[in-house]
């Protein structure tokens, strides 16, 4: 019963948002008010509709190529950030945040080259970007650019930036130091990076490369976890999408 009456809700909602074109008609039937119509819609779906009604109306509004590209990086779609971002740099290449999340789309497309050259722009225009430096590390990782992985992840960790990627770094280069047969070191980074990500757990005892003992660990991490499940009812939440 509650599935369906959630179902219902759901259909309400749906047939009853407000239409783009009227509502931009409202204000006007400029791109720019497609574009603030976008900003202030709170369902991604509206606002990347009413960025691409922008974007028709107006291809060389700049914005509305970051903020579309950015959703689509929420979503996955990692093919049109890459034409988004790639777009808005053409428009405007002074800033060193969509360097950085170019780069980042290129990585989860295994284009690690187009990455490490993007990460390279965002550094050399903004030289304090740890988040940059961390994932430049994880790109020349999989690059096979070991020793310049260790030199990029041990510079994030120094600038000491936001928790997420400072554990982010610690990870690359326990994985760097795992590859490199330094068993130590890398426990120790990938102990330093579950305290500031405790998420990074499940990569730690889940990665295909776990030791025996971390499999064991394992086991009993999910043994506790049904109980939790069992006794209080407990869920665990999807992680929420950063950057």
């Amino acid at each position: 019963m509650k599935k369906l009456i959630l179902s219902l809700l759901a259909v309400f909602l749906l047939a009853s948002a407000p239409n783009v074109e009227n509502n931009a008609q409202a204000y006007g039937d400029s791109a720019v008010d497609y574009f603030n119509l976008g900003m202030q819609s709170s369902m991604a779906y509206k606002k990347i509709e009413c960025f691409t009604k922008a974007l028709e109306l107006n291809p060389r509004l700049a914005l509305a190529y970051e903020k579309r590209g950015l959703f689509y990086y929420f979503q996955e779609k990692y093919d049109k950030v890459i034409e988004d971002y790639t777009r808005y740099i053409r428009l405007a290449p002074e800033k060193a945040d969509a360097y950085r999340i170019l780069g980042m789309a290129y990585l989860k497309t295994d284009n690690y080259d187009k990455a490490i050259v993007n990460f390279d722009s965002a550094i050399n225009m903004a030289p304090e970007m740890s988040a940059a430096f961390s994932y430049r590390a994880e790109a020349l990782r999989l690059s096979y650019q070991l020793e310049g992985a260790i030199q990029d992840a041990t510079k994030a960790i120094a600038l000491n930036g936001a928790p997420r990627t400072i554990a982010d770094a610690y990870k690359t280069r326990g994985k760097v130091y795992q590859e490199l047969g330094e068993e130590n070191l890398a426990d120790t980074d990938f102990k330093k990076s579950i305290e500031l990500d405790p998420r990074l757990i499940f990569y730690r005892y889940f990665a295909s490369s776990a030791s025996l003992e971390g499999m064991r660990n394992a086991g009993l991490v999910g043994m506790i976890g049904i109980a939790f499940v069992l006794i209080f009812g407990f869920r665990l939440r999807a992680p929420r999408k950063d950057e």
